[in-house]
C-alpha cells in the first residue's frame, strides 16, 4: 500500500489492484485480489473495507474512474485550481483520505502527507503542519474540528477551505468553527460514491447542494438512491471459504442507500441512517434525533457526547448517553436529565474519561456496545 505515488500518473494510470487496508487492524483478505481479477475481471480499481454504519466489514470495489470522476465533481464544485494545494491528515485507506490525493492529482496542486501515530486531542502537530506547508486545503472528521473547537485553535490565514465529513455534522460545532476562522464545508458522501455527493458553502450545515454528475431520488422508505459515474463497482464479501462478488444496483444502475434524506431543489439534508430508529415501549425513536439534542447541550459544556441504544427487555430499547468529563459535566448531566423525558429520556447518563474512535476519529459505537453490554 504505497503512499508517495498517490497524487501522481504512475498510480491513477495503473492497471493493478490496490487493497488499502488499515495497517492496524486484521482483515482476512486472503485470496481476495485474485478473486477480483482472475474471476470478476476487475482491473485498475482501489478495494477499502467498510462496515457503513452497522454489520460486518465489506469490501469496496472502487474503479479508479470512478474515484477521478469523484475528483472532477468536488474541483468543479469547489473551483479548485492548481494553487489549491492540500494537507492530507485522513488516513489514506479511507475514502476520504485517499479522495484529497485524487482531487490534487486532477487539478495538478500539490499535496502533503500528514503524518502522525495518533491524533493529538489540541490537534497541535496537525495545525503546524498546515501552517508549515501553508495548504489552502484539507478534510476532517467532526470530532477532529470538535477538538480544534474546545481547545479554541485558530486557523492558520492560509487555509481555504475544510472539508468536514465521516459523521453527524452539528451545525452549533460547524458556527462555533467559522467563528474561529475554519472555513467549513459541511459534506455528506460515503465510500460507496468515492467520497462527497453534497457540499455545502462555508458554514452551510443542513441543505447541502448535490454535486454534478450525480442523480438522486428518495425510495419509498426514505431511503437515499443515487446513480453516477463516480459510483462504486460493487462489494466483495467471504462466502464459504471463497468470495462472492455483487454489483448491489438494480438494472438502471441505481444504488439505494442506508441513509434517510430528503430532496429539495437540488439540496439534499440528511435525516439519519435507516437503521437509526429504535422501538421505545412501542413508538419509533429516533437515536440520531435524541444525540442532536444531547450534544447540542453538551457542546455549552465543551464536552464530546454520543447516545447508543440497548436492547432491554421491559422498554424494547433504553438510551445511555456518554460525556467526556470536564469540571462542569456533573452540571451538563444534570441538564440532560431535567432536559430530555417522555420517550427520549435517557436510562443512563455516562461519564467516561475518553470516548473510544476509529481510526477516523469517528465515535466507535460498537466498542461502546461492546462495553455496554454485560458479559
Amino acid at each position: 500500500m504505497e503512499t508517495a505515488q498517490l497524487a501522481t500518473a504512475s498510480y491513477w494510470e495503473s492497471g493493478k489492484i490496490d487493497l488499502r487496508l488499515n495497517p492496524r487492524r486484521e482483515f482476512a483478505a486472503g485470496g481476495l485480489l485474485e478473486f477480483l481479477s482472475e474471476e470478476v475481471g476487475i482491473r485498475h480499481s482501489v478495494v477499502m473495507a467498510t462496515s457503513g454504519s452497522s454489520g460486518d466489514p465489506k469490501f469496496v470495489v472502487l474503479s479508479k474512474e470512478a474515484l477521478l470522476a469523484s475528483a472532477r465533481a468536488v474541483a468543479a464544485h469547489l473551483d479548485l485550481s492548481a494553487e489549491d494545494s492540500w494537507l492530507a491528515g485522513l488516513s489514506d485507506f479511507h475514502v476520504g483520505g485517499l479522495g484529497m490525493f485524487a482531487r490534487a492529482y486532477v487539478t495538478g496542486a500539490a499535496v502533503t502527507q500528514f503524518e502522525r501515530a495518533t491524533w493529538e486531542r489540541d490537534g497541535g502537530s496537525f495545525v503546524r503542519a498546515l501552517r508549515d506547508c501553508e495548504a489552502r486545503w484539507t478534510s476532517l472528521t467532526p470530532t477532529h474540528l470538535h477538538d480544534l473547537v474546545i481547545h479554541k485553535v485558530p486557523a492558520p490565514a492560509s487555509l481555504r477551505g475544510v472539508l468536514l465529513g465521516g459523521g453527524r455534522i452539528d451545525p452549533v460545532l460547524v458556527d462555533e468553527a467559522m467563528s474561529r476562522g475554519w472555513p467549513v464545508h459541511a459534506s455528506y458522501g460515503m465510500t460507496e460514491a468515492c467520497s462527497q455527493i453534497a457540499t455545502g458553502s462555508p458554514g452551510e450545515s443542513t441543505w447541502l447542494p448535490i454535486l454534478p454528475g450525480w442523480e438522486t431520488e428518495l425510495a419509498m422508505d426514505g431511503r437515499l438512491r443515487i446513480r453516477g459515474e463516480a459510483l462504486f463497482s460493487g462489494y466483495a464479501m467471504p462466502k464459504d471459504g471463497g468470495w462472492s462478488f455483487d454489483g448491489d444496483k438494480d438494472r438502471e444502475g441505481w444504488f439505494i442507500t442506508g441513509d434517510r434524506c430528503e430532496l429539495r431543489e437540488g439540496k439534499l439534508r440528511h435525516c439519519g441512517r435507516a437503521d437509526d430508529l429504535v422501538k421505545v415501549l412501542g413508538e419509533l425513536v429516533s437515536v440520531s434525533a435524541v444525540e442532536s439534542r444531547v450534544s447540542e447541550i453538551a457542546a455549552r459544556y465543551g464536552l464530546a457526547s454520543t447516545v447508543v441504544a440497548m436492547p432491554e427487555d421491559r422498554r424494547g430499547h433504553v438510551l445511555v448517553a456518554l460525556l467526556e468529563t470536564n469540571d462542569e459535566s456533573r452540571e451538563c448531566r444534570k441538564l440532560l436529565s431535567d432536559t430530555l423525558t417522555g420517550l427520549e429520556r435517557l436510562d443512563q447518563i455516562l461519564a467516561v474519561e475518553e470516548l473510544p474512535r476509529t481510526d477516523l476519529g469517528k465515535i466507535d459505537r460498537a466498542a461502546l456496545r461492546d462495553s455496554l453490554t454485560p458479559s
